[in-house]
């Protein structure tokens, strides 16, 4: 039993390591930076986990965590609402660092609220701006920017995917599924981009992936409330699909209704980038 719990953590290291690199590469080939940033709340660490907990325990657990998956999206939305004032006013890394004090109280509040009512159903379920368009930059995929990426960026975003994903395999095999679900949307795309962008394009850059971030993690709410209702009730397999596809739809058109009503007027284009 403790070897299987084990090797459950170490599976989902990995593959919370590769699918972080994978979202995080999609993401340094897309432009602007708040765009860019929806796939820093990509659901990469909840689809390695719950792929991992699906194939080595059932679509029950994989409900629970979901469920725990929810307080820590609600966490994640506020963390991209206040991540990007925090590193305006103290700088970068420690703002990034101190927001997730505000994920971490969000989600706790979330999570105490949805836990106790969850538990009891499942159980028994268990047993039966327009002004600013021309001056905005465009949305833009750059293929070359993937290229240009060192192997030490994806190394550090490889960490801190594997490193979320441990910790939410121990949390999971110590506490249950739904504690776990939790860090199923803890920002580790996000963080770990941040820290290279920070290094390589400025702050003003770094805040502006956070706050695309956001709108990310209001997908990231869609995939948890996807899993919650319909794991169990349909093939594992299929729901996965369904919720990736709700996090792609609601994130991007969350974005989408923000850019057509101005959003992003004041993010400053990149160089040699003309105006519309």
């Amino acid at each position: 039993m403790m070897l299987q719990a084990v090797l459950e953590v170490v599976l989902k290291a990995i593959a919370g390591g590769v699918l972080v690199v994978v979202f995080a590469l999609l993401a340094e080939g897309l432009a602007p930076k708040r765009f860019a940033g929806v796939l820093a709340a990509a659901p990469s660490i909840a689809l390695a986990s719950l792929v991992v907990t699906l194939l080595m325990k059932d679509a029950f657990d994989a409900r629970s965590a979901s469920a725990g998956m929810v307080a820590g999206a609600l966490g994640f939305v506020a963390y991209g609402l206040l991540a990007p004032v925090l590193m305006g006013r103290i700088g970068s890394i420690k703002g990034a660092a101190v927001a997730l004090l505000g994920w971490a109280a969000v989600a706790a509040v979330a999570f105490a609220v949805i836990a106790p009512a969850s538990a009891g159903r499942f159980a028994v379920a268990a047993a039966g701006h327009r002004q600013q368009e021309r001056e905005r930059p465009h949305l833009e995929l750059k293929p070359h920017k993937i290229l240009e990426a060192k192997p030490r960026d994806w190394a550090i975003r490889f960490a801190f995917g594997a490193g979320t994903s441990t910790i939410a395999g121990i949390v999971s095999a110590a506490a249950g599924p739904m504690p776990g679900g939790v860090f199923l949307a803890f920002p580790a795309i996000l963080l770990a981009s941040l820290t290279l962008v920070k290094q390589e394009d400025g702050a003003a850059r770094a805040r502006d992936d956070a706050r695309g971030a956001a709108f990310g993690a209001v997908g990231l709410l869609a995939f948890a409330l996807v899993g919650t209702t319909l794991f169990v009730a349909l093939p594992w397999p299929l729901v996965l699909l369904l919720a990736a596809v709700a996090w792609a739809v609601v994130a991007l058109a969350a974005y989408g209704l923000a850019w057509l009503a101005g959003f992003g007027g004041d993010e400053p284009k990149e160089a040699g980038e003309t105006p519309a």
